[in-house]
């Protein structure tokens, strides 16, 4: 089964989003301050409002907020990912690990008018999806 996620009437596969260095899709407004896989023009959303996560039956959740990831080195870079995924690979000098801590979003993500935690919810077809003043769809084929 697919899992997609409607946006303004566009469908975005979640699971294409997924590689071996990239396990989670995270979807947030649009910035150079954190790279998001769906980012998104629209200021009544955070920069880390909510990701999605598979589960170990492999259906896909929703969870309020994301992981943060600091740069070690303090390098910025929405090309290589250098906030995310690079686990400081970005400079080849001297390895580095980054920090995490989670993020919650100033408005909370909802799914189907019911507040998200960083727990999160699994996904259904026909959920809906509250992210500021964005309604999302679910939609599972």
């Amino acid at each position: 089964m697919k899992t997609y996620i409607e946006i303004e009437g566009k469908q975005v596969d979640l699971e294409s989003h997924l590689s071996k260095a990239r396990t989670i899709v995270t979807l947030g407004k649009n910035s150079e301050e954190a790279y998001n896989v769906i980012a998104l023009e629209d200021d009544s959303i955070d920069l880390f409002q909510c990701q999605f996560t598979r589960t170990s039956a492999g259906n896909w959740k929703v969870q309020n907020g994301q992981w943060k990831t600091e740069c070690p080195k303090g390098i910025r870079s929405r090309l290589q990912h250098a906030c995310n995924l690079c686990m400081g690979r970005c400079v080849n000098s001297r390895p580095a690990h980054p920090t995490y801590s989670w993020r919650a979003p100033k408005n909370s993500t909802r799914l189907n008018g019911v507040e998200l935690t960083h727990e999160g919810m699994e996904l259904k077809d026909g959920d809906v999806i509250e992210a500021g003043n964005l309604r999302l769809s679910v939609v599972i084929v």
